[in-house]
């Protein structure tokens, strides 16, 4: 048999869970822009299993956008990065033998072929050069893909009602 640590006080007096009292279910709430883009109203000789389906679909595609629209951050920022990297390379005199450096002048001037020879190079140095055309391709693909983003949130967000 245990021996109580405390002699003077009795075991199991409290409850050792606390008291929760039954609370109302939360309701749950639905996107404003799925219940829109899908009307609720049942096609005649139709039952309302073909309004549920339209909606999942809806909620599929919804989500679909959505994950693109994800993916389309995640890429510029990538690309602004590698861009801005090649343009601190470039700056500083990085020797174009080193592999790294290499490897994304060879990457980067693949994304900036339509930005050549755009403006001339400032050269800084024989090794070291200003480059706006990387400068102005950064800014060009930076609005290409805030315009593609803004547009794919506008095609799954519901019109606000006019006051």
């Amino acid at each position: 048999m245990h021996n109580a640590p405390y002699p003077d006080e009795s075991l199991n007096t409290q409850p050792t869970e606390p008291v929760i009292e039954d609370l109302p279910p939360k309701p749950v709430s639905q996107t404003p822009f799925v219940n829109e883009a899908v009307p609720s109203v049942a096609v005649e000789g139709e039952g309302s299993g073909a309004v549920e389906i339209h909606q999942k679909e809806a909620r599929t595609v919804v989500f679909a956008i959505g994950k693109v629209n994800d993916f389309l951050q995640w890429f510029s920022i990538v690309l602004e990065i590698i861009l801005l990297l090649r343009f601190i390379f470039k700056l500083i005199g990085a020797n174009q033998t080193n592999a790294f450096a290499s490897f994304l002048y060879a990457l980067t001037d693949i994304v900036l072929a339509p930005f050549n020879n755009i403006v001339g190079t400032g050269s800084i140095h024989q090794t070291q050069a200003f480059e706006w055309s990387t400068l102005i391709g950064m800014a060009v693909y930076g609005l290409i893909f805030f315009a593609i983003r803004r547009f794919l949130r506008i095609l799954i967000s519901s019109p606000e009602p006019v006051e």
